[in-house]
């Protein structure tokens, strides 16, 4: 268990049908139904030309899900990151195996580059001009609720600000069918030690073994986004937080049938 209180200071979620900010708390909160709208093709203009031509759409996805929660004149020295994703860039690992399916075996430089998991973060750091430490992993099923306990560590840890970012893509033909995602989806938090603009309320969690209900939605539109990626799993906590609750408890699942359990508070 970690008792000390977390502050989140933001968030930020990108998804079909959820882009724009006043739309995004609008349908948190329940003041609106959600319903899937194609999402656009991304610009991440914080990058150089030459970068920025070279992304995929995971990267864009999670760049455009973070950049929100950076502010200008941040210090650069005092802000960890942490991007988390269950799956990485399915789309580039089809283009190395068919690659490698074939007699010649030639491998494109750039799409070998882009498909170590910490791609998406390198490109953030380039893009923010960031030197400090960041955290590029996976959990399967588990991967949101991975991601939130080891931001929660560099915050206490280090005393620094941290962002999360949680995000997978759908997957391309065949791959879709070993791991199917039915909508791609980007979830991002700020984290930190004291109250910030932007503060939502705060956070303490527990690891927790006795499988208790996964906390859906409170908004049922939400739910074939939550069931339908894995990252989804940190909707109701999303939810919790835009409402400005109180007091709530959010389950989130983990791995090995365990389930991360989140205590929601919110201080006047």
């Amino acid at each position: 268990m970690v008792t000390e209180k977390i502050f989140i200071n933001g968030l930020s979620i990108v998804a079909p049908g959820l882009i724009e900010r006043d739309k995004v708390f609008s349908i948190l909160r329940g003041d609106q139904q959600w319903q899937a709208e194609p999402l656009p093709i991304f610009v991440p203009s914080m990058l150089p030309s030459n970068e920025r031509r070279r992304t995929t759409p995971v990267i864009k996805l999670a760049i455009q899900t973070i950049q929100p929660l950076f502010r200008n004149g941040e210090d650069l020295d005092r802000i960890a990151t942490v991007f988390s994703s269950s799956d990485g860039d399915l789309a580039i690992d089809d283009k190395l195996c068919q690659a490698l399916a074939k007699a010649e075996k030639i491998l494109s430089p750039i799409q070998f580059s882009n498909s170590v998991h910490n791609a998406p973060a390198a490109n953030w750091a380039i893009a923010a001009s960031l030197h400090t430490p960041s955290v590029s992993l996976s959990a399967g099923d588990g991967t949101f609720a991975a991601g939130l306990i080891d931001s929660i560590t560099q915050v206490i840890s280090e005393q620094q600000n941290t962002l999360l970012v949680a995000y997978d893509v759908v997957a391309p033909d065949p791959l879709d069918a070993f791991r199917h995602f039915e909508y791609s989806l980007g979830l991002a938090m700020r984290l930190g030690m004291n109250k910030e603009s932007g503060y939502l309320g705060s956070i303490s969690i527990s690891l927790e073994n006795n499988e208790q209900k996964t906390t859906p939605c409170q908004n049922k539109s939400l739910e074939p986004l939550r069931i339908g990626n894995p990252i989804g799993a940190g909707l109701p906590l999303m939810e919790a937080l835009a409402r400005k609750s109180t007091s709530s408890i959010i389950n989130i699942p983990y791995i090995m049938g365990n389930q991360l359990q989140v205590n929601v508070s919110r201080e006047c």
